[in-house]
């Protein structure tokens, strides 16, 4: 007959070594998945707060000009706009911009309102930058590629 000797102190203390593991796993998981949801929301805000300047600038623009390119975006809902469109529409708003007279009083909202405009990109740009290079970094890569989070496009031109 064979007798089977467990020494259950070294058991013991392998267990609680898993299990402490385990839990810094556990906590590190949730902080890292609440930390790339923050940022991906943040960069989401900042894009709603793009649409809606985007529509105003155009809305006010095409009051006081006369530009058929832009009328093919009067009815258009921005913010379902795809993202080549909004590139598209934010370059046909700073064309038709840099054709007006920005010191006449009657179009001071109108510069006012693009200043918002260029201001509210930057701002999402620059957080878009930061989360897209997050997300490619060691963890955040490998969560980022479990929940299938994809990177942000830019409006800004980046080399």
């Amino acid at each position: 007959m064979i007798i089977i000797s467990v020494n259950w102190p070294i058991f013991l203390e392998i267990g609680l070594i898993v299990l402490f593991i385990l839990a810094i796993v556990v906590v590190s998981t949730i902080l890292l998945v609440r930390t790339l949801r923050k940022n991906f929301k943040e960069v989401y805000k900042y894009q709603s707060k793009l649409d809606i300047e985007l529509r105003k600038t155009m809305n006010l623009i095409t009051k006081r000009t006369s530009n058929s390119d832009l009328k093919k975006f009067e009815n258009a809902i921005v913010k379902d706009l795809p993202h080549e469109e909004k590139k598209a529409l934010l370059g046909l708003v700073e064309q038709v911009y840099s054709e007006i007279d920005k010191d006449d009083p009657e179009l001071a909202y109108v510069v006012e309102t693009y200043e918002r405009l260029q201001e509210m990109r930057r701002i999402r740009d620059g957080k878009a930058i930061i989360f897209n290079h997050q997300i490619t970094m060691f963890p955040f890569n490998i969560y980022s590629r479990i929940f299938k989070i994809k990177k942000w496009d830019l409006f800004t031109h980046q080399e």
